[in-house]
């Protein structure tokens, strides 16, 4: 006797969450070519700011993609239902050298279902920077120097400090002393002028200074400092 059996599928997307599907290009902001191997990662924001795990609110990932050697990507999403929007981040890490890191932010409300989403973006190219320090005549064992800090458009910031002299750094981008003479080797954004701010004691006295230096793409860009 023989039996039919009747098998019943059921989809494996939880029911939890919605099924999205996002796409793009991501290109040189300078060149406006197509950028391979950035990476891009979709988090998923709970919280009534919108603000992930700050407020009382949560986050998760959401997908995850690559772009190929046209800077194309494409991600398949799983965002939980109560998600208030996604946060797309752009070469966290700066895992694709020689580009910043960005995020951006993207409603729910901009995401269809059923069709494709398309988020382009553009991203702006770096380039070293060494900036160099020198205590000229007179000096003394009290001058003080110090590189301020300021995070737009430094990208990854100071990659390496370097001591030419005999005075170390006594705090974070402070050097105390006579014979006070160091680079420091910065990863900027390209293509634009870079302000550069510092501090410098001298007879008991504070001053700060600030100048600018344009940053060229494909060149290690010099400033020099001397106090």
């Amino acid at each position: 006797m023989w039996m039919s059996v009747t098998l019943i599928f059921s989809s494996c997307v939880r029911e939890d969450v919605d099924v999205f599907t996002i796409e793009g290009y991501i290109t040189d902001e300078i060149s406006h070519q197509p950028i391979a191997g950035v990476p891009i990662t979709f988090i998923a924001i709970k919280s009534p700011s919108g603000m992930g795990i700050l407020n009382g609110g949560n986050s998760e990932t959401a997908g995850q993609a690559t772009t190929n050697e046209k800077g194309y990507y494409k991600a398949k999403l799983k965002v939980i239902k109560e998600a208030n929007g996604l946060e797309m981040q752009i070469n966290e890490d700066h895992l694709r050298e020689g580009y910043m890191y960005i995020t951006h932010p993207i409603p729910i409300s901009d995401l269809r279902k059923g069709s494709n989403s398309t988020f382009s973006h553009t991203l702006s190219p770096t380039a070293i920077l060494k900036i160099k320090f020198v205590n000229i005549s007179p000096v003394s064992d009290l001058d003080e120097f110090q590189l301020l800090w300021s995070t737009p458009g430094w990208a990854k910031g100071i990659i390496d400090k370097q001591s030419c002299g005999t005075v170390k750094e006594s705090e974070v981008n402070k050097w105390i002393g006579k014979d006070v003479c160091g680079v420091y080797t910065i990863d900027v954004v390209a293509g634009y002028k870079k302000d550069i701010d510092w501090m410098v004691t001298k007879n008991n006295i504070e001053r700060r200074f600030s100048d600018s230096v344009y940053v060229k793409l494909g060149e290690i860009n010099e400033f020099q400092i001397n106090y």
